[in-house]
Formats: C-alpha cells, sequence, structure tokens
C-alpha cells in the first residue's frame, strides 16, 4: 500500500459485476432490445365518412353477396361476408353478422384507410410536404438502457445494463457509470478473454495492539474517485454525505469487512477511498497487472485527521459529554481514533470533551454543549453516556436536541441518560417509559429478525463477543427503563434472564416523518462501567481488549454514522421539459418512465413529421367513421382507418344480421 499523492487523475466502458448499481464505462453496451411495433397510421380518406373504394354505400348496405340465402347456410339466415366480397385490404372490419374480420396489414409506406374505406394506399404526406410520423428506435437515439418514446405516441424499451452499470450513468439513456471518460477512466481496461481487473481487501478498524486485534468494519464504501473528493460541508446535515470525486467504480463491504472491486484501473498509486457516513480515508495502490485480481490486504479506517492521501482524512467531528459511570470515550480510543483527536471543546481535535460528570472536569459543562441549537449543530455526532444518576435536563435544552436531530445530527445516549428522552416530546413517545429497574448482570440477545439487526448478530458471532441462536452476550448493570419500542424505531438487544425486556434501540428522526435525516441510538446499559470522575483522559481508560459489552458499542458507533440514505452516486432524471418532449411517453435517463401529455385534436404526437411534438397530420388522414354514419345498428364494423368499432347487441330472440340486412337486428319472433 502506498499512502501519498496520486501520481495523476487520468474510459474503455466495461461491463462488470459487483452488489452495487453502478460501474465503468463510457458509452457501455447494446443489451438486446424488445421492439414496439408502431405503424404510427391512422388512415387516409376524403374526411367525409363516405368511401372512395366502393365498398361502402353509405346507407348500411355492403356490396357483394349482400342478401340472405334463404337457403338456411346459418341459423340467422345471414350470410357472413368475406374480406375479399367486401373488397376489404385492411384492418378489422365486421362481417356483417356480428363476426369479426381481420382483413390483414398494408405495405409501407402504404397505410389501412390511405386508399379509402379499409383500402390501402396513401403515402403519408403532410400539408408542408413532410414525412408523417416515423417511430424512430433506440439505437437510432443512441440508448442502450431503459424506456424511451418513439417520437410517434408510442414506447420503446432500449435494455438493461449489465452487471454494476447503471442507466444514463454515461449520458441519457446510455448505460455508465455516472462520469464521462477522462482521468483514471481512460486507465481502464477491456478484458474480453478473461476476468476484470480486481482488487480484494478488507476494511478494518484502526484499532492499535495495545487495545487486541482490529474488528473488520460493514458497510463501508469503498470506490476509486475519478477526480479528487471534496471536503465534507461543516456542521450538521440533512441525510447522508455524498460520495464525491466522480466515483468511478464502487462497492460496500460485507459483514466481515472484505470487498471486491472489479474493473479498477491499471497503473501507478491508483487511489481508492473508503467511506462510512463522515469516516473517510483515501489511500492509493499500485496495480501493474490488468486482467487480474490483486490482494490489497487491509484497509483500516482513519486515526487522525490527517492519515490519508494528502494528509487529509475525515473523523466525524464529535461532542461527548463525560459520565462518571459510563467511559464512552475509551471505546472511541480503542477503535482506533488517536489520542491527539480528543480534546476539550474548541479544541482542534475531532472528539472534543465536554464535562457531564466524568473526566475531563476542567472541560465546558454539557450545557454549554445543548444550551444552544447553534452549538450542536456545528457537530455530525454527539454522544451522551450515564452520569450514574439520572438528573432532569431544562426544557429548553430538550428542544433543542430534537431539533438537533432533525436537522440530521445523531445523538448516542446511555442508561440515565434517557433523561434525554423520557419527557422529550416526540423522543417520548418512541416506547413507554417505566420506573428504574436495575440488574447486576444479564444475557442480551441480538434481534435478528430484520436486515440491520442480522448483520449486527452476524458481526458480534465473528468477533467473538456473541455466541448461540439468536447471537447473545453477557452483560453488566443491565437496567429496565423502557419496553415497547413503537414502530418504525429497531430493537436491536433484547434482556433474556431477568424478564424479557428491550435494552438497546434505535430510530430515525425527524420521528415518523415521511424523509428522514438523522439518528437516535440509546442502549440501557454501560459501554464502559467504570468510574472516571476526577481523572483527566485518556487516564481512565484500561489497556486491553474491548469486552463483548464494549464491541457491541463499537458497532453501534459506527452504525451511529451509516447514512439515512443512499450515498452511492445517482442518475439525475431527465424531465419531458428538459429533453424537448412534448407528447406521449418517453424515458427520464435513469430507466424510468415519463407520461409527457396527449395532443389536442385533430394534432397527434408526431403528426407533423416532428418526433414527440404535437402537430397536424397529413391532409388525407383518416377521418374514423361511426356505427352511426355506416347505418349498423347491430355486431362489430371497421371505422375504415384499420379500428373496429361495436355497434351493439340485439335483443332476444332477434340476432345480428338474423332479418336479412347484415348489421341490423332481425329474424326471430317480434
Amino acid at each position: 500500500m502506498r499512502i501519498g499523492k496520486a501520481g495523476r487523475w487520468s474510459c474503455m466502458g466495461l461491463l462488470l459485476a459487483g452488489p452495487v448499481a453502478v460501474a465503468a464505462s463510457c458509452g457501455g453496451t447494446s443489451p438486446t432490445q424488445t421492439d414496439f411495433t408502431a405503424d404510427g397510421s391512422i388512415g387516409g380518406n376524403d374526411g367525409s365518412g363516405s368511401s372512395s373504394g366502393g365498398n361502402n354505400l353509405g346507407d348500411g348496405s355492403l356490396l357483394g353477396n349482400d342478401s340472405p340465402t334463404g337457403d338456411g347456410s346459418n341459423n340467422t339466415g345471414c350470410t357472413p361476408k368475406t374480406c375479399q366480397s367486401a373488397g376489404y385490404d385492411c384492418g378489422m372490419n365486421g362481417d356483417g353478422c356480428g363476426g369479426t374480420l381481420d382483413c390483414g396489414s398494408c405495405p409501407s409506406p402504404q397505410y389501412c384507410g390511405g386508399g379509402g374505406y379499409s383500402k390501402c394506399g396513401g403515402v403519408g404526406l403532410t400539408p408542408d410536404g413532410a414525412p408523417s410520423c416515423a417511430p424512430t428506435t433506440c439505437q437510432a437515439l443512441g440508448f442502450d438502457c431503459g424506456p424511451a418514446g418513439d417520437g410517434c405516441g408510442g414506447l420503446l424499451q432500449c435494455g438493461t445494463c449489465s452487471g454494476s452499470l447503471i442507466c444514463g450513468g454515461s449520458s441519457p439513456g446510455v448505460c455508465g457509470t455516472g462520469v464521462n471518460c477522462q482521468n483514471l477512466c481512460k486507465q481502464q481496461v477491456a478484458c474480453d478473454a478473461g476476468p476484470p481487473t480486481t482488487i480484494t481487501g478488507r476494511v478494518v478498524a484502526g484499532t492499535i495492539p495495545t487495545y487486541g486485534t482490529p474488528d473488520p468494519v460493514p458497510n463501508v464504501l469503498v470506490y476509486v474517485p475519478n477526480s479528487p473528493p471534496q471536503p465534507f460541508t461543516t456542521g450538521v446535515q440533512c441525510g447522508c454525505p455524498a460520495a464525491t470525486g466522480d466515483p468511478l467504480v464502487w462497492t460496500t463491504t460485507a459483514v466481515d469487512g472484505t470487498f471486491t472491486l472489479p474493473n479498477v484501473p491499471v497503473g501507478t498509486a491508483i487511489p481508492v477511498v473508503i467511506q462510512l457516513g463522515r469516516w473517510r480515508r483515501e489511500v492509493t495502490f499500485d496495480i501493474p497487472n490488468a486482467c487480474t485480481s490483486s490482494a490489497v490486504g487491509d484497509i483500516r479506517m482513519p486515526r487522525t485527521k490527517t492519515d490519508g492521501l494528502g494528509n487529509q482524512a475525515d473523523i466525524p467531528l464529535t461532542a461527548l459529554s463525560t459520565g462518571d459511570v459510563d467511559s464512552m470515550e475509551c471505546v472511541l480510543l480503542k477503535m482506533g481514533v488517536d489520542v491527539s483527536e480528543f480534546t476539550n471543546a474548541g479544541g482542534t481535535g475531532r472528539i472534543q470533551l465536554y464535562y457531564g460528570n466524568g473526566a475531563n472536569a476542567a472541560a465546558s459543562p454539557e450545557s454549554n454543549l445543548t444550551g444552544t441549537l447553534a452549538t450542536l449543530e456545528q457537530y455530525d455526532q454527539v454522544l451522551l453516556p450515564c452520569w450514574g444518576d439520572p438528573v432532569d435536563k431544562p426544557a429548553g435544552d430538550l428542544a433543542n436536541v430534537v431539533s438537533y436531530t432533525s436537522a440530521g445530527g445523531r445523538v448516542f445516549a446511555t442508561h440515565f441518560s434517557y433523561t434525554w428522552l423520557y419527557t422529550n416530546n416526540p423522543f417520548n413517545t418512541t416506547a413507554t417509559w417505566v420506573a428504574d429497574a436495575e440488574y447486576t448482570s444479564d444475557v442480551g440477545a441480538i434481534n435478528t429478525s430484520f436486515p440491520r439487526g442480522a448483520t449486527f448478530g452476524q458481526w458480534m458471532t465473528l468477533v467473538g463477543a456473541a455466541t448461540g441462536t439468536p447471537p447473545s452476550f453477557p452483560i453488566t448493570s443491565p437496567r429496565n427503563d423502557f419496553v415497547n419500542p413503537v414502530a418504525p424505531s429497531l430493537t436491536y438487544v433484547d434482556a433474556t434472564q431477568n424478564g424479557t425486556f428491550p435494552l438497546h434501540y434505535t430510530f430515525d428522526t425527524p420521528w415518523k416523518a415521511a424523509s428522514t435525516c438523522g439518528r437516535v441510538v440509546y442502549s440501557d446499559f454501560h459501554v464502559a462501567d467504570t468510574t472516571s470522575g476526577g481523572l483527566s483522559f485518556p487516564a481512565e481508560c484500561p489497556a486491553g481488549a474491548m469486552n463483548p459489552q464494549e464491541k457491541a458499542l463499537e458497532y453501534m458507533i459506527w452504525d451511529l454514522a451509516q447514512c439515512v440514505g443512499p450515498n452511492t452516486p445517482q442518475c439525475v432524471p431527465q424531465t419531458c421539459k428538459s429533453q424537448n418532449i412534448g407528447c406521449g411517453p418517453a424515458g427520464d435517463g435513469c430507466g424510468g418512465t415519463l407520461q409527457c401529455g396527449p395532443c389536442t385534436s385533430p394534432q397527434t404526437c408526431g403528426g407533423g413529421g416532428q418526433l414527440s411534438q404535437c402537430g397536424y397530420p397529413d391532409a388525407s388522414t383518416c377521418t374514423p367513421t361511426t356505427c352511426q354514419a355506416l347505418g349498423i345498428k347491430c355486431g362489430p364494423a371497421g371505422d375504415g382507418c384499420g379500428g373496429l368499432l361495436q355497434c351493439g347487441t340485439c335483443a332476444a330472440p332477434q340476432t345480428c344480421g338474423g332479418g336479412g340486412t347484415p348489421g341490423m337486428c332481425g329474424g326471430g319472433s317480434q
């Protein structure tokens, strides 16, 4: 591994497999498309409603053998017509006896009705001499994915993207990565005869040997940027920080921290970014061999804010109010955050300590943090460990914490810091709060019934902190301060020995809003059950590996940072207006469908010869006739333009054509 300035920022379009929705391409391939037949035909006559083809007299009678035979050839006395006997060339028509005739289609450029009622003819010219609407194709549009309008009111399906390419990643309707091919994209190599150029590795915590073996970190975004990633916006933000730097290829780590990243560029000092919320670190690797897989080993999470490419890394700016019996700051230290990043409030460290009643008594009091919303909103996350006794908080401070999380802030509270929740509306409605019940020990069972809980259980088992089914771990000094968490909150851990009750849950904020920004995590047991009052950090933090209880909270600190929403690059959908599409269906360039509206009759979509725009069609355009104009009272009939009319039914015992007149009810007793 090399850490330092990348040698260069410099596509051959490739398809690649991976667990996310995008990868490298600059144009992609052209998947098999589904072609929709769209002849755009509304036929042609003189617009009078009468035929020029001689097969419709306009009085309801049809030429040909139009009288009943009287020989009992059918039960109604009606002899069905044929396309040939009726003189029909095309379209759907009635046989005069209640049946339907399909008389076929016309050879292009003729169309049904162009030569008269159900007769082929016409060449499809508009009044200005331009051709009538000819549907376009995916190929003509240059699209290889998603839906697209054919310009004449029809919809094309241009295929799907393979592997982890996204529709619209290169340009609207084209599979790609979301970037134009430049910089490192040009160093991707097509591997037609074998697997793509791939790197494999694992993302782990920054833990140093004093505190044991680094644990893997799941759900970390791993990507190759095609330009330098941009600094995060300071202060609390709604949702999820974007993966900047025009990600070229990306994936996410599995529960064991491993990843496989295919289609990486070939060369020296290829940058790789790992990002989990506002934790971010960029390193470089030499990838000398194309079309092979290279193992790059472990990539650790940042220890300091200068621990990355260009002496730049990111650790969430964290405010921590120290608690006398719960030294949560020690878990951050054991996770790998360097001691230099812990400073009192206002310092240069990324972990800024406020004084509750624990370590660093000289630090600013907790009230200086929570008493002003503007102060809270400077921080990405706020940790509020137990003080050893419940201490009710001022109403203004409670309201500030709610507003902070609603704006995107993250809050982690333990045990007696339930005082930030249990009387604080709407947090107090996320569960039922009960009188304190304290136990010496218990066993916490992990709830694996939802995806995040299942991942937590797998991770705790993997790192040796939990055993059994469901995965369970010992807990010192658990409490029972709440029951019945309310959906959509998620319960991670339940007690099992002193009764069954929840010990750890989380909910996103604003509570029960359609769109959420922030997160609250509450644990009814301590992170580190040690007395820290009067000590100066890090004196309160003993050496040695984390116990199962601390590992559970390590995982939850990673979980706290995770996005409340997607942070992978997204295709920006096009609109009808942005594509200058005035009518009919269209694609949004990202695999979705748009409906761009109908045209006001007699205009049609593409009728003036301009695709996807309303216009007046050919002056000889077929005007469909009606049952009334045909004098037909029953059964189906052709509209003369290739379409089919339904002209009604007869009251029993009469039948259509039963009286000997096609299209008229008759026969039977009156």
